[in-house]
Protein backbone atom coordinates (compact mmCIF):
# COMPACT_ATOMS: atom_id res chain seq x y z
CA UNK A 1 0.00 0.00 0.00
CA UNK A 2 2.99 2.54 0.66
CA UNK A 3 4.50 1.52 -2.38
CA UNK A 4 0.94 2.30 -4.52
CA UNK A 5 0.94 5.78 -2.65
CA UNK A 6 4.52 6.76 -3.38
CA UNK A 7 3.79 5.73 -7.08
CA UNK A 8 0.66 7.25 -6.68
CA UNK A 9 2.35 10.64 -5.43
CA UNK A 10 5.49 9.91 -7.66
CA UNK A 11 5.83 13.70 -10.05
CA UNK A 12 5.69 13.60 -13.33
CA UNK A 13 6.01 16.72 -15.21
CA UNK A 14 4.53 20.30 -14.66
CA UNK A 15 4.18 19.38 -10.81
CA UNK A 16 1.51 17.03 -12.07
CA UNK A 17 1.31 13.69 -10.23
CA UNK A 18 0.80 9.73 -11.62
CA UNK A 19 -2.76 10.35 -9.86
CA UNK A 20 -3.69 13.58 -11.85
CA UNK A 21 -2.77 11.68 -15.29
CA UNK A 22 -4.70 8.54 -14.45
CA UNK A 23 -7.75 10.56 -12.93
CA UNK A 24 -7.54 13.17 -16.10
CA UNK A 25 -7.20 10.09 -18.35
CA UNK A 26 -9.83 7.90 -16.78
CA UNK A 27 -12.70 11.38 -16.96
CA UNK A 28 -11.83 11.25 -20.47
CA UNK A 29 -11.99 7.79 -21.17
CA UNK A 30 -15.56 7.71 -19.52
CA UNK A 31 -16.91 11.13 -20.47
CA UNK A 32 -16.33 9.50 -24.04
CA UNK A 33 -17.37 5.83 -23.68
CA UNK A 34 -20.78 7.19 -22.07
CA UNK A 35 -21.42 9.82 -24.39
CA UNK A 36 -20.92 7.21 -27.15
CA UNK A 37 -23.38 4.99 -25.44
CA UNK A 38 -25.94 7.80 -25.27
CA UNK A 39 -25.21 8.67 -28.69
CA UNK A 40 -25.97 4.96 -29.42
CA UNK A 41 -28.86 4.90 -27.41
CA UNK A 42 -30.61 8.07 -29.07
CA UNK A 43 -29.78 6.63 -32.36
CA UNK A 44 -31.44 3.19 -31.86
CA UNK A 45 -33.95 2.82 -28.99
CA UNK A 46 -35.24 6.54 -28.94
CA UNK A 47 -35.47 6.36 -32.61
CA UNK A 48 -37.39 3.64 -32.75
CA UNK A 49 -39.88 4.86 -29.64
CA UNK A 50 -40.01 8.10 -31.88
CA UNK A 51 -41.11 6.24 -35.14
CA UNK A 52 -44.44 4.46 -32.87
CA UNK A 53 -45.29 8.20 -32.07
CA UNK A 54 -48.08 10.19 -34.08
CA UNK A 55 -46.36 12.78 -33.41
CA UNK A 56 -43.69 14.23 -35.82
CA UNK A 57 -42.26 16.74 -33.59
CA UNK A 58 -40.95 14.44 -31.45
CA UNK A 59 -38.82 12.54 -34.12
CA UNK A 60 -37.88 16.62 -35.81
CA UNK A 61 -36.11 17.12 -32.12
CA UNK A 62 -34.36 14.11 -32.03
CA UNK A 63 -32.81 14.19 -35.17
CA UNK A 64 -31.77 17.84 -34.08
CA UNK A 65 -30.66 17.81 -30.43
CA UNK A 66 -28.48 14.09 -31.38
CA UNK A 67 -25.48 15.24 -32.38
CA UNK A 68 -24.99 18.96 -30.73
CA UNK A 69 -25.64 17.49 -27.60
CA UNK A 70 -23.15 14.27 -28.31
CA UNK A 71 -20.58 17.03 -29.20
CA UNK A 72 -21.75 19.22 -26.25
CA UNK A 73 -21.39 16.22 -23.38
CA UNK A 74 -17.49 15.57 -24.91
CA UNK A 75 -16.80 18.97 -24.82
CA UNK A 76 -17.72 18.88 -21.24
CA UNK A 77 -15.97 15.84 -20.84
CA UNK A 78 -12.94 17.76 -21.81
CA UNK A 79 -13.38 20.57 -19.49
CA UNK A 80 -14.36 18.38 -16.69
CA UNK A 81 -10.91 15.98 -17.56
CA UNK A 82 -9.12 19.37 -17.13
CA UNK A 83 -10.18 20.11 -13.95
CA UNK A 84 -8.08 17.17 -12.95
CA UNK A 85 -4.67 18.56 -13.92
CA UNK A 86 -2.05 21.18 -12.74
CA UNK A 87 -0.95 23.64 -15.40
CA UNK A 88 0.56 26.39 -16.02
CA UNK A 89 -1.76 29.48 -15.30
CA UNK A 90 -1.92 31.04 -19.07
CA UNK A 91 -2.35 27.10 -20.24
CA UNK A 92 -5.20 26.94 -18.04
CA UNK A 93 -6.58 29.73 -19.07
CA UNK A 94 -6.43 29.35 -22.20
CA UNK A 95 -7.62 25.63 -22.60
CA UNK A 96 -11.21 26.78 -20.72
CA UNK A 97 -11.73 29.68 -23.20
CA UNK A 98 -10.69 27.40 -25.61
CA UNK A 99 -13.36 24.76 -24.47
CA UNK A 100 -16.11 27.80 -23.37
CA UNK A 101 -15.83 28.89 -26.80
CA UNK A 102 -16.55 25.34 -28.35
CA UNK A 103 -19.81 24.64 -25.68
CA UNK A 104 -21.15 27.51 -26.63
CA UNK A 105 -20.84 27.47 -30.12
CA UNK A 106 -22.41 23.44 -29.64
CA UNK A 107 -25.11 25.18 -27.81
CA UNK A 108 -26.07 27.96 -30.04
CA UNK A 109 -25.85 25.02 -32.79
CA UNK A 110 -28.27 22.97 -30.78
CA UNK A 111 -30.83 25.63 -30.50
CA UNK A 112 -30.78 26.54 -33.92
CA UNK A 113 -31.38 22.82 -35.19
CA UNK A 114 -34.40 22.83 -32.55
CA UNK A 115 -35.74 26.25 -34.28
CA UNK A 116 -35.59 24.03 -37.53
CA UNK A 117 -37.63 21.13 -36.08
CA UNK A 118 -40.61 24.31 -35.09
CA UNK A 119 -39.97 25.34 -38.62
CA UNK A 120 -40.72 22.03 -40.42
CA UNK A 121 -43.30 20.46 -37.96
CA UNK A 122 -45.41 23.40 -36.56
CA UNK A 123 -44.73 26.52 -38.77
CA UNK A 124 -44.31 25.25 -43.09
CA UNK A 125 -47.73 23.62 -42.38
CA UNK A 126 -49.40 26.72 -41.58
CA UNK A 127 -47.68 28.35 -44.29
CA UNK A 128 -48.49 25.57 -46.76
CA UNK A 129 -52.23 25.78 -45.88
CA UNK A 130 -52.74 29.63 -46.25
CA UNK A 131 -53.71 31.22 -49.75
CA UNK A 132 -51.16 33.68 -49.22
CA UNK A 133 -47.93 33.22 -50.63
CA UNK A 134 -45.77 36.18 -48.51
CA UNK A 135 -45.56 34.00 -45.96
CA UNK A 136 -43.44 31.80 -47.85
CA UNK A 137 -40.85 34.93 -48.39
CA UNK A 138 -41.40 35.89 -44.70
CA UNK A 139 -40.72 32.64 -42.92
CA UNK A 140 -36.98 31.95 -44.27
CA UNK A 141 -36.50 35.75 -43.48
CA UNK A 142 -38.04 35.55 -40.25
CA UNK A 143 -36.11 32.24 -39.54
CA UNK A 144 -32.43 33.75 -40.47
CA UNK A 145 -33.22 36.68 -38.32
CA UNK A 146 -33.54 34.47 -35.18
CA UNK A 147 -30.75 32.36 -36.04
CA UNK A 148 -28.48 35.66 -36.47
CA UNK A 149 -30.05 36.41 -33.07
CA UNK A 150 -29.17 33.35 -31.22
CA UNK A 151 -25.33 33.22 -32.75
CA UNK A 152 -25.12 37.33 -31.96
CA UNK A 153 -25.63 36.16 -28.25
CA UNK A 154 -23.93 33.34 -28.17
CA UNK A 155 -21.02 35.35 -29.34
CA UNK A 156 -21.73 38.05 -26.55
CA UNK A 157 -21.54 35.15 -24.11
CA UNK A 158 -18.16 33.76 -25.42
CA UNK A 159 -16.77 37.43 -25.14
CA UNK A 160 -17.78 38.01 -21.67
CA UNK A 161 -16.52 34.73 -20.85
CA UNK A 162 -13.08 35.63 -22.10
CA UNK A 163 -13.36 38.78 -19.71
CA UNK A 164 -14.33 41.24 -22.15
CA UNK A 165 -16.87 44.17 -20.58
CA UNK A 166 -20.07 43.63 -22.70
CA UNK A 167 -21.94 46.51 -21.84
CA UNK A 168 -18.64 48.45 -23.27
CA UNK A 169 -19.01 45.96 -26.54
CA UNK A 170 -23.03 46.85 -26.74
CA UNK A 171 -21.72 50.64 -26.00
CA UNK A 172 -19.71 50.48 -28.88
CA UNK A 173 -21.65 48.55 -31.40
CA UNK A 174 -24.34 50.91 -30.69
CA UNK A 175 -22.02 54.21 -31.76
CA UNK A 176 -20.93 51.92 -34.61
CA UNK A 177 -24.25 51.25 -36.03
CA UNK A 178 -25.57 54.37 -35.47
CA UNK A 179 -22.77 55.53 -38.08
CA UNK A 180 -23.25 52.46 -40.58
CA UNK A 181 -26.96 53.43 -40.34
CA UNK A 182 -26.35 57.35 -41.42
CA UNK A 183 -23.90 55.79 -43.97
CA UNK A 184 -26.50 53.16 -44.92
CA UNK A 185 -30.09 55.27 -45.13
CA UNK A 186 -30.89 53.62 -48.47
CA UNK A 187 -30.50 50.03 -47.38
CA UNK A 188 -32.53 50.75 -43.83
CA UNK A 189 -35.38 52.65 -46.76
CA UNK A 190 -35.17 49.27 -48.51
CA UNK A 191 -35.77 47.51 -45.22
CA UNK A 192 -38.28 49.39 -43.89
CA UNK A 193 -40.00 48.84 -47.49
CA UNK A 194 -40.08 45.12 -47.24
CA UNK A 195 -41.81 45.82 -44.10
CA UNK A 196 -44.76 47.56 -44.97
CA UNK A 197 -45.27 45.10 -48.22
CA UNK A 198 -45.29 42.07 -45.64
CA UNK A 199 -47.99 44.41 -43.21
CA UNK A 200 -49.94 46.08 -46.32
CA UNK A 201 -49.91 43.04 -48.49
CA UNK A 202 -50.47 45.17 -52.09
CA UNK A 203 -49.33 41.72 -54.06
CA UNK A 204 -47.52 38.30 -53.66
CA UNK A 205 -45.17 36.17 -55.43
CA UNK A 206 -46.80 34.96 -58.68
CA UNK A 207 -49.15 38.19 -58.68
CA UNK A 208 -48.75 39.91 -62.11
CA UNK A 209 -48.38 44.02 -61.17
CA UNK A 210 -47.39 47.05 -63.20
CA UNK A 211 -44.47 49.07 -61.23
CA UNK A 212 -42.22 51.34 -61.87
CA UNK A 213 -43.43 51.26 -65.91
CA UNK A 214 -42.47 47.63 -65.73
CA UNK A 215 -45.22 44.85 -65.91
CA UNK A 216 -44.10 41.63 -64.97
CA UNK A 217 -44.78 38.35 -62.42
CA UNK A 218 -43.40 39.01 -58.98
CA UNK A 219 -40.78 36.17 -58.59
CA UNK A 220 -39.17 37.37 -54.71
CA UNK A 221 -39.88 39.90 -52.19
CA UNK A 222 -36.99 40.12 -50.58
CA UNK A 223 -35.38 42.49 -47.49
CA UNK A 224 -33.44 45.13 -49.91
CA UNK A 225 -36.31 44.71 -53.12
CA UNK A 226 -38.73 43.03 -55.10
CA UNK A 227 -37.94 41.13 -58.53
CA UNK A 228 -40.48 41.09 -61.13
CA UNK A 229 -39.90 38.83 -64.60
CA UNK A 230 -41.25 40.85 -67.47
CA UNK A 231 -42.84 39.59 -70.44
CA UNK A 232 -39.71 40.28 -72.76
CA UNK A 233 -38.16 37.38 -69.68
CA UNK A 234 -36.21 40.11 -68.43
CA UNK A 235 -35.84 39.80 -64.06
CA UNK A 236 -36.27 43.41 -63.06
CA UNK A 237 -35.09 44.35 -59.21
CA UNK A 238 -37.13 47.05 -57.86
CA UNK A 239 -35.92 48.59 -54.44
CA UNK A 240 -38.49 48.46 -51.82
CA UNK A 241 -38.24 52.19 -50.73
CA UNK A 242 -39.03 52.61 -54.73
CA UNK A 243 -41.66 49.84 -54.57
CA UNK A 244 -44.16 51.77 -51.36
CA UNK A 245 -43.36 55.19 -52.47
CA UNK A 246 -45.44 54.98 -55.78
CA UNK A 247 -48.58 52.99 -57.41
CA UNK A 248 -48.74 49.65 -57.82
CA UNK A 249 -50.90 48.04 -60.46
CA UNK A 250 -52.15 44.57 -59.01
CA UNK A 251 -53.72 42.80 -62.35
CA UNK A 252 -54.47 39.59 -60.03
CA UNK A 253 -58.01 38.83 -58.67
CA UNK A 254 -58.92 35.96 -56.78
CA UNK A 255 -55.59 34.03 -58.44
CA UNK A 256 -56.63 34.85 -61.86
CA UNK A 257 -54.35 37.31 -63.88
CA UNK A 258 -56.48 40.35 -65.73
CA UNK A 259 -56.16 41.80 -68.59
CA UNK A 260 -57.49 45.13 -70.09
CA UNK A 261 -57.65 46.57 -73.63
CA UNK A 262 -59.45 49.16 -75.54
CA UNK A 263 -59.95 49.04 -79.56
CA UNK A 264 -61.56 52.13 -81.02
CA UNK A 265 -63.94 51.91 -84.10
CA UNK A 266 -64.21 55.04 -86.59
CA UNK A 267 -67.31 57.30 -86.11
CA UNK A 268 -69.27 56.67 -89.09
CA UNK A 269 -69.89 53.19 -87.86
CA UNK A 270 -73.91 53.09 -86.82
CA UNK A 271 -75.25 51.42 -83.87
CA UNK A 272 -75.99 48.08 -85.37
CA UNK A 273 -71.97 48.11 -86.30
CA UNK A 274 -71.22 49.16 -82.77
CA UNK A 275 -73.26 45.87 -81.13
CA UNK A 276 -72.18 43.76 -84.16
CA UNK A 277 -68.62 44.43 -82.30
CA UNK A 278 -69.81 43.61 -78.89
CA UNK A 279 -71.25 40.49 -79.44
CA UNK A 280 -67.84 39.98 -81.72
CA UNK A 281 -65.58 40.27 -79.19
CA UNK A 282 -67.62 38.62 -76.42
CA UNK A 283 -68.37 35.48 -78.61
CA UNK A 284 -64.09 35.73 -79.16
CA UNK A 285 -63.78 35.97 -75.47
CA UNK A 286 -66.44 33.73 -74.37
CA UNK A 287 -65.27 30.74 -76.75
CA UNK A 288 -61.74 31.15 -75.38
CA UNK A 289 -61.04 27.65 -73.89
CA UNK A 290 -58.50 29.55 -70.71
CA UNK A 291 -60.54 32.46 -70.42
CA UNK A 292 -63.16 32.20 -67.13
CA UNK A 293 -64.91 35.33 -66.84
CA UNK A 294 -65.09 38.62 -69.79
CA UNK A 295 -66.49 42.08 -69.86
CA UNK A 296 -67.14 43.98 -73.04
CA UNK A 297 -68.06 47.43 -72.93
CA UNK A 298 -68.68 50.67 -75.04
CA UNK A 299 -67.00 52.83 -72.73
CA UNK A 300 -66.34 56.27 -74.56
CA UNK A 301 -66.63 59.04 -77.25
CA UNK A 302 -63.01 59.64 -77.68
CA UNK A 303 -61.29 62.05 -79.51
CA UNK A 304 -60.50 59.71 -82.97
CA UNK A 305 -62.24 56.65 -81.68
CA UNK A 306 -65.69 55.12 -80.67
CA UNK A 307 -63.75 52.91 -77.85
CA UNK A 308 -64.73 49.46 -77.01
CA UNK A 309 -63.20 48.05 -73.72
CA UNK A 310 -62.63 44.51 -73.04
CA UNK A 311 -61.48 42.59 -69.86
CA UNK A 312 -60.96 38.97 -69.31
CA UNK A 313 -59.38 36.76 -66.45
CA UNK A 314 -57.26 33.61 -66.67
CA UNK A 315 -55.55 31.16 -64.45
CA UNK A 316 -52.11 32.08 -63.25
CA UNK A 317 -49.21 30.53 -65.08
CA UNK A 318 -45.98 31.45 -67.24
CA UNK A 319 -45.64 34.84 -68.94
CA UNK A 320 -45.14 32.59 -72.48
CA UNK A 321 -49.16 31.38 -72.08
CA UNK A 322 -50.33 34.99 -71.14
CA UNK A 323 -48.92 36.63 -74.04
CA UNK A 324 -50.64 33.32 -76.19
CA UNK A 325 -53.92 33.91 -74.76
CA UNK A 326 -53.46 37.56 -75.72
CA UNK A 327 -52.44 37.33 -79.24
CA UNK A 328 -54.95 34.14 -79.88
CA UNK A 329 -57.54 37.05 -78.94
CA UNK A 330 -55.88 39.68 -80.92
CA UNK A 331 -56.09 38.07 -84.00
CA UNK A 332 -59.42 36.55 -83.57
CA UNK A 333 -60.70 40.48 -83.29
CA UNK A 334 -59.04 41.44 -86.62
CA UNK A 335 -59.92 38.68 -88.57
CA UNK A 336 -64.01 38.69 -87.43
CA UNK A 337 -63.70 42.15 -87.64
CA UNK A 338 -62.25 42.40 -91.42
CA UNK A 339 -64.66 39.71 -92.11
CA UNK A 340 -67.57 41.98 -90.50
CA UNK A 341 -66.44 45.38 -92.46
CA UNK A 342 -65.78 46.97 -89.46
CA UNK A 343 -63.20 49.68 -89.57
CA UNK A 344 -61.03 50.17 -86.55
CA UNK A 345 -59.82 54.00 -86.04
CA UNK A 346 -56.68 55.32 -85.38
CA UNK A 347 -55.37 58.87 -84.38
CA UNK A 348 -56.37 61.51 -87.07
CA UNK A 349 -56.05 64.87 -87.21
CA UNK A 350 -58.54 67.18 -89.47
CA UNK A 351 -57.35 70.84 -90.60
CA UNK A 352 -60.07 73.09 -91.05
CA UNK A 353 -58.64 75.56 -94.26
CA UNK A 354 -60.33 79.13 -94.96
CA UNK A 355 -61.29 79.57 -98.57
CA UNK A 356 -59.70 83.23 -98.61
CA UNK A 357 -56.25 81.26 -97.29
CA UNK A 358 -56.50 78.90 -100.24
CA UNK A 359 -57.00 82.03 -102.86
CA UNK A 360 -54.24 83.60 -101.60
CA UNK A 361 -51.93 80.26 -102.08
Amino acid sequence: MTMLMEVWHTSLVAGNEVRHVVLFTAVLLTGFIVSKLLHLFANNQLKRWTERSNNGFDDELLEALGTPLYYLALGLTVRTAFEFLVLPEFVGTLSTNAITVVITVFIAWGITRVMDAVRVVFVMPFVEASETKLDDQLVPIADRTLKAVVWCLAILIVFGNLGYDILSLLTGLGIGGLAVAMAAQATLSNLLGSVTIFADQPFQVDDLITVSDHQGVVTDVGLRAVRVKTFEGYTVTIPNASVVSQPVVNHTVDGQWRHAETIGLTYDTGIDGIEQAIALLRGILDDHPSIHEAVVRFTAFADSALELTFIYFVDHGSLATFLDIQSDVNLAIKRQFDEAGLDMAFPTITLDVPASLLRSV
